[in-house]
């Protein structure tokens, strides 16, 4: 017990001290001067860092540390990453869950274990069956599994999506032939895909399915649910969860639709004009399906060109049969078809300006606080290091040398403490950006929202920042250096006026 309280109280005299200094200081050697210690003590800089540490572990740091970290990697996945996959994975299995099998089916890099996570998501929950045709290879082209599709083809038959997928299956290899051999024509790839008559009957499914859904929103409804439950997610893996999921096949569509327009011509000169029209009507149906039920502006474009090749043949077929009341008719739809694509075209961007100048603002802010952090992390380890090792005496020589590391000890944790600070309250807007993807229900919404008016501002501002040999940046260094210049020698010239 003696020793004890002996021992303590030694300690919090060594606490008191100032960094670098001992209980019992050491007798001066020839040509050595008293060390220099720095005025604050190894308790105020231990509580600094303590502060620091509570700071980065808060909730809104840990958010805040891992978009920024994501932000540098260009929202690529990393290892990091694929550890916390397999760590979700694992928790996953021991727990029967299987909405985050699901997850980490649909996101992880390796498509032999994506497709074992798939089969025990849906043993476990039937309903998630469509995740079968929710994974994108890239970047070569890999089919979804021949059961899994299968199995989704016979649940839920009336969709066009898994019809295409299966038709994509058949067209990517003998497209990819084509390719091998010479240019293609659009000519080539539909004589091509019309000689298999499986990829007519999927295409053929397709345009007749009664709805059309590709599985996007139900993709975003899965990876909202794991995020909230798993809010230390990095922000990476959440991005492409959205970036990752597949678009329809625009090569089957509009070559199917291309051949649908060819057999109307040939009906009509045939004299059918009755299955000209119904061919015709057929392909605009399929358009219209796919802009209404589509969640992607990518597949509202598609559903727009298909109705857009659809109404003017109509207007050219009507005109020619002299039913000028309805190839009017045509021109109108064909004027408004016109103006939702403009819309669909101009929607990336959906900020005002102000707001776009203000998060860009913040978004560089919020990268130099990081850097500033980091660079601050390294110098106060480095210098109390230095201090606590460095216990003998100073050489005269090494008088400034030994100043500016003591100055660093009395004045870098506090910096770091205001930094990282710092970094959470720049972050705020990103913060809420965030937090507002967590809540929308619709796929589209989230991505543009954490794309184009979120995460990509984040990101666009390491390109002015890794730019830095621009004629404007070259002067905005030049005016720091000198401001920076001008306040040390008026800071000098007033700590020697003090011991004056």
């Amino acid at each position: 017990m003696l020793f004890t309280r002996a021992f303590a109280s030694n300690f919090l005299a060594w606490l008191r001290l100032p960094t670098g200094s001992r209980l019992s200081p050491g007798s001066l050697l020839p040509g050595s001067v008293a060390p220099i210690l720095p005025k604050r003590s190894r308790l105020f800089t231990a509580a600094i860092l303590v502060a620091t540490g509570a700071v980065l572990f808060l909730p809104q740091s840990r958010e805040a540390i891992s978009t920024v970290r994501a932000s540098w990697n260009g929202y690529r996945g990393d290892s990091s990453g694929v550890r916390a996959l397999q760590d979700l994975a694992a928790r996953a299995e021991k727990e029967k869950d299987a909405h985050t099998l699901a997850f980490v089916a649909l996101v992880t890099p390796d498509p032999e274990r994506s497709f074992r996570l798939a089969e025990q998501a849906v043993v476990l929950d039937p309903s998630l069956i469509w995740i079968y045709a929710s994974r994108r290879s890239s970047p070569e082209y890999n089919p979804p599994p021949k059961d899994g599709l299968a199995r989704l083809l016979a649940v839920d038959s009336d969709n066009a999506f898994p019809e295409i997928l299966a038709a994509q299956a058949i067209c990517e290899p003998r497209y990819q032939s084509l390719i091998a051999q010479h240019s293609p024509t659009p000519q080539d790839t539909e004589a091509a895909l019309a000689a298999s008559k499986e990829w007519v009957a999927h295409m053929d499914r397709a345009f007749h399915a009664s709805h059309y859904e590709s599985y996007f929103n139900r993709r975003w409804q899965l990876t909202q649910e794991v995020w909230n439950r798993n809010p230390n997610l990095s922000v990476t893996l959440i991005f492409n969860s959205l970036w990752a999921h597949p678009l329809p096949d625009f090569l089957s569509i509009k070559t199917y639709g291309n051949i649908l327009v060819q057999r109307a011509q040939q009906a009509a000169g045939a004299g059918h004009p009755e299955q000209a029209e119904s061919l015709l009507r057929e392909l605009d149906s399929f358009g219209r399906r796919v802009t209404d039920q589509g969640a992607l502006d990518l597949e509202k474009l598609l559903g727009l060109d298909l109705s857009r090749l659809a109404t003017s043949e109509l207007r050219d077929f009507y005109h020619g049969l002299g039913r000028a009341d309805e190839s009017q008719e045509a021109v109108w739809r064909l004027q408004l078809i016109e103006d939702r694509r403009d819309g669909l075209m101009h929607s990336f961007r959906r900020l005002e300006e102000p707001r776009l100048r203000a998060l860009e603002r913040n978004g560089i802010c919020v990268q130099l606080t990081a850097v500033l952090a980091l660079l601050l992390t390294f110098i106060a380890a480095l210098t109390l290091i230095a201090l606590e090792l460095r216990t003998g005496n100073s050489r005269v020589r090494r008088f400034w040398l030994r100043r500016m590391i003591c100055i660093a000890a009395d004045w870098v944790p506090a910096t770091l403490l205001v930094a990282c600070a710092s970094l959470v309250w720049f972050f705020r807007p990103y913060a809420e950006i965030l937090q507002s993807a967590r809540n929308v229900t619709s796929a589209s919404a989230a991505w543009d929202t954490m794309h184009f008016e979120g995460l990509y501002t984040l990101y666009s501002t390491l390109w002015v920042l890794q730019e830095p040999f621009t004629p404007l940046h070259f002067w905005q260094a030049i005016t720091c250096v000198l401001v920076a210049l001008a306040l040390f020698i008026l800071a000098h010239g007033l700590f020697q006026l003090k011991r004056a």
